[in-house]
């Protein structure tokens, strides 16, 4: 069962938010075989998961970014769900970026939250630095966002420092762990396995689509991140959270933003990113990941992307376009181009 429940006032997010205009919302999802229920809080282009297992204790991942009015939005819609912060047992932080750790320190200092985090992040959680320079933009969507994702956040330290080992959740009320990875995104990325839950932070997002003059998730594919810290290991790590995920039998997977995926999805994201490149090559206006691969075979690709048109006289708008390659004597030859 899914259920959405919408606040009674449409947050529009800021420039930093330019790409998503998303209603914020708070998503249930209820698992049949399990009695863990998953939340999933979207507001001010932050995203955050909130998890109730068979007690009343909590797990919140990942706290949001510092800016002002987020802080309340999170407790508020916590209380709307009908919990208490104060039992929040845990929040993971999946990472040293201001958007996951921005709000980790409100969270120690007002609730007494324990706060986890890897240590190979630890530089950036006790300068309260998300460090973007240190990242390389992967799309022109990490180019035009970064001047406005570089966040400082409030300096913290976290209660439990991840290193090497696996963390058992199950102290805290859980069926799961916190899975430490050589991080691609960032050194210190954390994947949390949950029942047959898998959530990644930002080792890759959800795919989004025009909608409104604007961009809002589709909920349903799988792209690289816009920026990564070492895109090689990135690309690597996709491999080993789809065993990860197949190994624990994982229906679904949580990237921070635009999720949840399925795990096939992610699978199929693997099997045609070569190709993805490949065709993007011949567009040479377009990054790879500014194309997303709809379906194909081993004749026909259709993808997808997002461009920003400019009429005489009006304002510039984003259109969604639809592209269809056709292999010919072993060659990608586009053969249709649709503008919605």
């Amino acid at each position: 069962m899914k259920k959405t429940i919408y606040p009674n006032h449409t947050r529009i997010f800021s420039l930093l938010l330019w790409f998503l205009f998303i209603t914020s919302s708070i998503t249930a999802q209820n698992k049949d075989n399990s009695k863990v229920e998953i939340f999933h809080i979207q507001n001010y282009f932050t995203e955050a998961y909130l998890v109730k297992g068979n007690s009343e204790k909590l797990i919140l991942i990942d706290t949001g970014v510092p800016v002002a009015g987020y802080q309340d939005s999170l407790i508020s819609a916590i209380k709307k769900l009908g919990f208490k912060p104060e039992n929040i047992a845990l929040a993971i932080v999946t990472h040293g970026h201001g958007d996951h750790a921005g709000n980790a320190r409100f969270l120690q200092q007002n609730f007494k939250t324990k706060i986890a985090g890897s240590k190979a992040d630890l530089n950036k959680f006790t300068s309260g630095k998300t460090e973007l320079s240190k990242s390389e933009d992967v799309s022109i969507w990490g180019t035009r966002l970064r001047q406005y994702s570089d966040l400082d956040y409030p300096a913290f330290t976290p209660d439990i420092i991840v290193e090497n080992a696996n963390i058992d959740l199950k102290k805290y009320g859980f069926d799961g762990k916190i899975i430490p990875i050589k991080g691609g995104h960032t050194p210190g990325d954390l994947l949390i396995l949950i029942g047959d839950n898998l959530f990644v932070g930002d080792a890759f997002v959800g795919t989004f689509k025009a909608q409104g003059g604007g961009l809002a998730p589709d909920g349903h594919h799988v792209r690289e991140h816009f920026y990564h810290e070492n895109r090689q290991l990135a690309d690597q790590n996709l491999k080993l959270i789809e065993k990860i995920a197949l190994d624990n039998k994982v229906k679904t997977i949580y990237p921070t933003h635009n999720g949840p995926v399925s795990t096939s999805e992610l699978t199929k994201y693997i099997k045609e990113e070569p190709l993805l490149r490949l065709l993007s090559q011949q567009n040479e206006s377009l990054n790879t990941e500014d194309f997303r691969i709809v379906s194909s075979d081993e004749n026909t690709a259709v993808l997808t992307y997002i461009e920003a048109i400019k009429l005489e006289g009006k304002e510039a708008k984003n259109v969604f376009i639809t592209e269809t390659y056709s292999k010919e004597k072993g060659s990608w030859k586009m053969v249709k181009k649709e503008v919605n």
